[in-house]
């Protein structure tokens, strides 16, 4: 009954007591069960290998934003990116924000349910490249979403977002970056003269604004891939204790290049660095120049009089529209500060792009000063060493591939996941519902098997009784007779005993104590195991056996036989000893019980004056010993000559059938 209420409690909604069938046997069972734990192994090796979204990338330029409440916010809003020129881009990338206000902190906050993205030609003909305005499309959280848009043409790039992110009655479009890849860059950032335009807006610079869709600064990071390098971060200035000096940094690109872009990469010490890059300065420049000492140069970013704000750790990229130069360099004009009264310049890497190329990799690196202590990996030549921290820096293309399709095979996941959520407790509910039958046959069968089993060992039990009963009547009945008998004949003779009936009635007496200690000890409560049973026959031959050499040999019994055959070896035993005194004068007895596959064998041997086999063997004890040999299902064995010593071998089963076990 037990066993069927727990059954029944398992059976129960899954809600109310989740069980779950292990893995191995609901793969078994279900073929879809099977399919999705491949899958799910498949996706998660997949994942182990990939690189991990960046961390702590958050600037304080978040993004563009638009919200409203219940019905406020129109349901289709617009932007729209213009490159001022054509050109033959390979993909469009939606960059989501991860906002870190508590009361609405989210990855993916704002971004829309449902959108498409159009393309431009420049002669006004426009082509859908992504259409997610039937179904809502999964939030991306902290992935960018990349959409493949290879066009020969194309001038502007419009994402139509038709259905706005919700939280109760609040309404929101946001998006952290919109970027548009040609090759190796980002035409949002590499080009001059791109322009930004949306339905709406929410301008609270610096964190919200339609120009930091543009500006570079989102959660993706810098593009970098796992890698084993030691650990570099770039270059650090000397320490100074005014924050006004100028200090500055140059590349050697070894000869004039027209040149497309500069890009910054602050440091970043580790992946728990605050929002501010370590070393990057408030107002600064960046010049390009022919001449090693710039005494003339074109100025390509000038934030030396309005200060650029805390960066993130995302590339801050510079257009150079091919002017062409042979030296980029970067002069800071408000320092970092380090410490209270200590000021640095510090920059993680400078990469100069020419026809989608960083030519300023391994390039030679001179500064105004260099730090002259501190930690090791701050060097001059790690400014050019494709490097940042322990991991390579790697082109966009690669690094927004991988993140997008990270963020796909975790959704994938995700719905696996969800899916065996569901399937596993009801594959669980239906086969323990099928197994509540065959649990209660089982139980069934197991109470008749327990009451069948507790029937054959009460039986059993009345068949011991009355063994021993037979035996308290047969032998002890027989020797309390005889000393009564014995007692009788001398108070009518009126005369003393004899010593030698005096001899006779302390042997029976001796032998009613031993026969009453046996049977005392078969009915006792408590283990009778093997140590026990051979305690007992070692016992059972040294009292008979006084005065005689004797060896007691057990091998192979491991477990100990039924009670009842235990009480056939005791008996076996003290008849076969009996013999060897009353008829053998024996001056040496090897006494051996062996057990090998479940069979028995008890040989006693002695070296005493022995007999003829077939006269009057019944006259020495063993009709008892034969009749204890068929009730075991065995033999007796009997090898015996004038002078040359007796060998008695009773053999049989531990455990016979309980009907042949009798008597």
């Amino acid at each position: 009954m037990a066993v069927a209420r727990l059954l029944r409690g398992q059976a129960a909604p899954a809600d109310q007591h989740p069980f779950v069938l292990p893995d191995s046997i609901s793969k078994a069972i279900s073929p879809e069960i099977r399919s999705l734990c491949d899958r799910q192994q498949e996706l998660r090796g997949k994942l182990q290998a990939m690189s991990m979204a960046p961390k702590n990338e958050r600037a304080s330029r978040v993004g563009w934003k638009i919200f409203g409440y219940d019905d406020t916010l129109s349901a289709e809003q617009w932007i729209e990116i213009d490159l001022g020129g054509v050109h033959p881009i390979d993909a469009v990338c939606l960059v989501p924000v991860d906002i870190p206000f508590a009361d609405s902190s989210a990855p993916g906050h704002g971004f829309p349910c449902r959108f498409r993205v159009e393309v431009e030609d420049g002669a006004a003909h426009w082509t859908v490249v992504a259409d997610h305005s039937k179904e809502d499309f999964a939030n991306p959280g902290s992935y960018p979403v990349l959409i493949p848009a290879r066009q020969e043409a194309v001038r502007k790039v419009r994402v139509v977002m038709t259905k706005p992110w919700q939280k109760g009655v609040y309404h929101a479009y946001a998006l952290g970056e919109v970027m548009i890849i040609e090759g190796n860059r980002n035409l949002a950032t590499g080009l001059s003269h791109v322009r930004v335009r949306t339905s709406g807006s929410l301008e609270r610079a610096p964190t919200w604004s339609r120009q930091n869709l543009i500006d570079g600064q989102s959660i993706v990071g810098a593009p970098n891939a796992k890698t084993r390098h030691p650990l570099t971060h770039g270059w650090e200035s000397e320490t100074y204790t005014d924050p006004s000096s100028n200090v500055w940094v140059q590349v050697d690109l070894g000869r004039s290049y027209s040149l497309d872009e500069v890009r910054l990469l602050p440091v970043k010490i580790t992946e728990f660095s605050n929002t501010q890059g370590y070393g990057f300065p408030m107002r600064f420049r960046v010049e390009l120049s022919n001449d090693q000492e710039f005494r003339t140069s074109n100025v390509v970013a000038d934030w030396s009089v309005r200060p650029f704000g805390s960066s993130s750790f995302s590339p801050l990229t510079f257009p150079c529209d091919g002017r062409v130069a042979r030296f980029v360099r970067v002069t800071a004009d408000d320092l970092w500060e380090k410490s209270e009264g200590q000021y640095i310049f510090a920059l993680g890497e400078l990469q100069v792009y020419h026809d989608e190329m960083n030519i300023a990799l391994g390039a030679g690196v001179t500064a105004l000063s260099v730090a002259l202590t501190g930690p090791k990996n701050f060097n001059p030549s790690y400014l050019t060493d494709g490097q940042r921290g322990p991991r390579q820096l790697i082109e966009w293309p690669a690094w927004l591939a991988e993140l997008s399709h990270r963020r796909e095979f975790e959704q994938e996941l995700a719905a696996v996941d969800a899916r065996l959520a569901v399937l596993q407790p009801r594959l669980a509910q239906r086969v323990v519902r099928g197994l509540m039958g065959v649990g209660t046959a089982v139980v069934l069968v197991a109470v008749g098997g327990f009451l069948y089993q507790r029937r054959k060992q009460t039986l059993a039990v009345a068949a011991l009784q009355r063994r021993i009963a037979g035996d308290l009547h047969d032998e002890i009945g027989s020797n309390l007779a005889s000393i009564s008998m014995l007692a009788e004949l001398g108070r009518r003779e009126q005369a003393g005993l004899s010593a030698s009936e005096i001899e006779e009635i302390r042997n029976l007496a001796a032998d009613t104590a031993s026969a009453m200690r046996d049977i005392v000890w078969l009915t006792q409560p408590g283990p009778h195991d093997v140590p026990r049973l051979t305690e007992r026959l070692q016992e059972t031959a040294r009292h008979l056996l006084r005065g005689v050499e004797w060896t007691f040999e057990i091998e192979g019994m491991e477990d100990a036989p039924p009670l009842d055959v235990q009480r056939h070896l005791l008996l076996a035993l003290k008849e076969m000893l009996n013999n060897v005194l009353r008829h053998a004068r024996a001056g040496r007895v090897w006494i051996r019980l062996a057990v090998e596959d479940q069979k028995f064998s008890l040989e006693v041997k002695d070296d005493g004056c022995g007999f003829v086999v077939g006269r009057s063997t019944d006259g020495h004890g063993l009709t008892s010993l034969r009749h204890r040999s068929t009730l075991l299902q065995g033999n007796l064995n009997l090898a015996s000559q004038p002078g040359a010593g007796t060998r008695v071998l009773l053999s049989g089963l531990l455990n016979p059938a309980a009907g042949r076990v009798g008597a």
